[in-house]
C-alpha cells in the first residue's frame, strides 16, 4: 500500500496552478509566447552544455535566465504529463498508408509556420502528440523532474559535478525535450489553425 501512494505522489503536478491543471493547452501557449521555438531550441542547448560540459570557460546562462526556462520547462513537462493520452494537432490522415499525402502536406505547413521542427520524424509530425506519449515511457513525471533539477544546480554551480550526470542520461533527455518542444509547438499551431 504505501508503494502505491508513493508512485502516485511522486508524479503529482507540482508547478501548474488549478487553471492549468484544467486547460494545459494554455501552458503550451504561455511558454511559446515567452520566446519562439528557434530560441527554446538554444536555451535548452546552453543550459545542457552548462549543466553537463567541463569547461574552462565561464558559464554562458545567467542564474535568473536558467531558473526562469527550468520553471518555464518543468510546466511545460507537466502539461505534456496531463496531455499525453489525448490526440492533439493530429493530421486527419494515416502517414503509413499515404506517405506521399504526408510529404506534401509538410511541405506546404513548413512554408506557412515561421519555423519547422527539425527533429521530429514524418510519423511524429503527422501525430505530434505521440511524443508526448514516448517521452514518458523513458522517465515518467518526476524522473524528468529529477534530472533537470539536477541540470539546474549543475547549471547554477561554480564548478563541474561529473558524477551527478550520466552522458547517455543528458543526451536523451535533451533530445526528448527537443521532440517535446517541436511536438508542442505543432500542436500549438494546429490548434490555434482549426480555432
Amino acid at each position: 500500500m504505501k508503494k502505491q501512494i508513493k508512485n502516485t505522489s511522486d508524479n503529482r503536478i507540482v508547478y501548474l496552478n488549478n487553471d492549468e491543471i484544467t486547460d494545459p493547452i494554455k501552458v503550451i501557449n504561455d511558454f511559446f509566447s515567452y520566446s519562439w521555438l528557434p530560441n527554446h531550441l538554444k536555451m535548452l542547448k546552453r543550459w545542457r552544455n552548462d549543466a553537463a560540459l567541463e569547461s574552462e570557460k565561464s558559464k554562458k546562462c545567467s542564474p535568473d535566465y536558467i531558473v526562469y526556462n527550468y520553471e518555464l520547462t518543468i510546466k511545460l513537462i507537466e502539461a505534456a504529463w496531463l496531455l499525453k493520452r489525448h490526440k492533439l494537432g493530429r493530421l486527419d490522415f494515416d502517414d503509413k498508408q499515404e506517405s506521399d499525402i504526408a510529404k506534401w502536406y509538410i511541405k506546404t505547413e513548413r512554408k506557412k509556420l515561421r519555423d519547422y521542427p527539425e527533429s521530429l520524424s514524418i510519423r511524429e509530425i503527422v501525430k505530434p502528440s505521440s511524443v508526448l506519449k514516448k517521452m514518458f515511457r523513458i522517465h515518467k513525471l518526476d524522473g524528468y523532474r529529477k534530472i533537470l533539477n539536477t541540470w539546474l544546480h549543475n547549471a547554477l554551480s561554480t564548478s563541474y559535478i561529473e558524477e551527478s550526470l550520466s552522458k547517455s542520461e543528458v543526451i536523451t533527455v535533451y533530445e526528448q525535450l527537443v521532440k517535446l518542444f517541436e511536438a508542442t509547438w505543432l500542436i500549438s499551431h494546429r490548434i490555434e489553425t482549426k480555432a
